[in-house]
């Protein structure tokens, strides 16, 4: 940038430095303004070129020739440079302050050149022309106030040139009374820079909000497409407004596919069409559609690939809502592996002891009206267990522990349940048991638990097991049953392992004759 041109920029175009909230964009667009709504300009020019030709036409003088010359080649100027601003930005954005700085010093003379003209016009003596002359100069450079006041100094700058000039001919006209002109003059000049500087203050006010909102706008959409659910927000009539990136995610699609002020039930069906077909898509349309309608708690949609979605709806007091969708597949994978590692031995896969008592608690509830509840509990301790783990380690005696788990599920019918207590301890609970059916299942249990055992080793290991057997009586609770189960299991070890004991209560209320089995025959 030249010298001359960087002292016109500074001075004359660059806006005025006492306020601070004037950024590099907002300068950026208040140049842009001197290159805007073009017809004004041509109207003013116009007007100008037109005065020039009413003074040549009734002065015949040469100066009015010239001037009309003149002010038409300024006029062809500044409409240039203003449309190749604009043309060389439609096809790339270029910053306006050098456009600014050409544009400038032509406006500045032609505003010089009207007032030169005028000042001629008022010295003429003619009245008609002095008055049409005052007139036009008036509105344009009311115009200029208004339209040049992004950049003020190039405005007052503008106003002073289109002005001095008439003051200076009304002083020097031969006529005494034209010096009257020169005080409404000075207060015009006054009033419209009060107008330029008001206006400045309101342009900069406006575009610094704009921006503001502008940046604020970027950060919602940001945060809004970084959201790791889904979001989108429905009006009163149930109409999607809003929808970020991830909503589109989660049901296979693109952001171009997300479709705007439809109802959700056809939004969410338009998104899910691409991936999950005809089929689902209406599915999803009837689901939502049914809760939107019942304003029940979460949907849960699952789709044909697997995952599980949940969509939450979070109404705003003017009726809208704002929907949340969550891929939780994973968070009900966790909850049911929660849930069912609450339940059962994790090693063998086993129910666990808390279990055991829950579903004996409920047969026997469902037997009370029974004088003889036939509930069965056969408690199994592992003979020879500790040798395992002493003699190859834990892990093998795990791989025992998961065998005997087979084992036993292989020698139980459906209605029948085995259960690992903890350790080598396990527990057997049959419903509808029979005496003779308990002890055929004792008798079978054993034999199969002492089948000998093949390690990942290669190593080969026997074990034995102790039963003890307890039926329920009416009345009764499961720590009483779980007690005589263990009180016979003690006495089947102190007999010598490898054998099954029946509670002394059970005897003497069960016979040894019935057809039915525990297992089955």
């Amino acid at each position: 940038m030249s010298r001359r041109t960087f002292l016109l920029d500074s001075i004359l175009v660059t806006p005025a430095s006492g306020n601070n909230l004037v950024t590099a964009s907002i300068r950026s667009s208040l140049l842009s303004t001197l290159f805007e709504n073009i017809r004004p300009l041509l109207m003013s020019g116009v007007s100008s070129s037109f005065v020039a030709l009413v003074a040549l036409v009734r002065l015949h003088q040469m100066w009015a020739a010239l001037w009309l010359v003149a002010d038409i080649g300024l006029l062809a100027a500044r409409l240039g440079i203003a449309h190749a601003y604009v043309a060389r930005n439609r096809m790339n954005a270029v910053h306006p302050a050098p456009w600014a700085t050409r544009y400038a010093p032509v406006s500045l003379l032609a505003c010089f050149l009207f007032g030169i003209g005028t000042m001629a016009c008022v010295m003429s003596g003619d009245a008609e022309l002095t008055s049409l002359a005052l007139m036009v100069t008036a509105g344009i450079l009311g115009w200029i106030a208004s339209r040049n006041a992004a950049l003020p100094r190039l405005a007052i700058a503008q106003i002073c040139l289109g002005t001095f000039p008439i003051a200076l001919g009304a002083m020097l006209t031969p006529r005494g009374g034209s010096w009257i002109l020169v005080p409404p003059l000075l207060l015009y000049i006054g009033a419209m820079a009060s107008v330029v500087r008001r206006h400045y203050t309101v342009l900069v006010a406006l575009m610094t909000a704009e921006q503001k909102h502008a940046e604020l706008a970027a950060r919602f959409d940001a945060a809004l497409d970084h959201m790791p659910h889904g979001l989108c927000t429905i009006d009163g009539a149930g109409k999607v407004n809003i929808a970020n990136r991830r909503t589109a995610e989660l049901f296979g699609a693109t952001v171009e596919m997300l479709r705007l002020n439809v109802p959700l039930p056809e939004f969410i069906g338009h998104v899910g069409l691409a991936k999950f077909g005809e089929t689902l898509r209406r599915q999803l349309v009837e689901r939502c559609t049914e809760w939107l309608a019942t304003k029940r708690g979460p949907l849960d949609l699952e789709l044909n690939d697997g995952r599980q979605l949940e969509m939450t709806r979070n109404p705003v007091p003017d009726g809208s809502a704002v929907i949340i969708i969550e891929d939780v597949t994973e968070r009900r994978e966790s909850e049911a592996k929660i849930l069912h590692l609450a339940r059962h031995d994790p090693l063998t896969g086993l129910l666990n002891r808390r279990e055991l008592r829950d579903k004996v608690e409920r047969i026997l509830c469902r037997c009370m009206t029974n004088r003889e509840p036939a509930v069965a509990v056969m408690c199994l301790d592992l003979d020879g267990f500790k040798q395992v783990n002493d003699r190859f380690g834990h892990h093998a005696g795990d791989e025992v522990l998961v065998t005997v788990a087979d084992r036993l599920r292989e020698l139980l019918r459906h209605e029948e349940l085995v259960v690992r207590l903890g350790g080598d301890e396990f527990a057997i609970v049959g419903e509808n048991a029979t005496y003779s059916g308990a002890v055929a299942l004792a008798q079978r249990v054993i034999r199969q638990i002492a089948r000998p055992y093949r390690l990942s080793t290669g190593e080969a290991v026997s074990i034995g097991t102790s039963i003890g057997i307890a039926f329920a009586v009416s009345g009764e609770s499961f720590e009483r049953l779980m007690k005589r189960a263990d009180a016979a299991l003690y006495d089947a070890k102190e007999a010598g392992k490898g054998t099954y004991c029946v509670d002394a209560d059970t005897i003497s209320t069960h016979t040894p004759t019935s057809d039915m089995t525990m297992s089955g025959n």
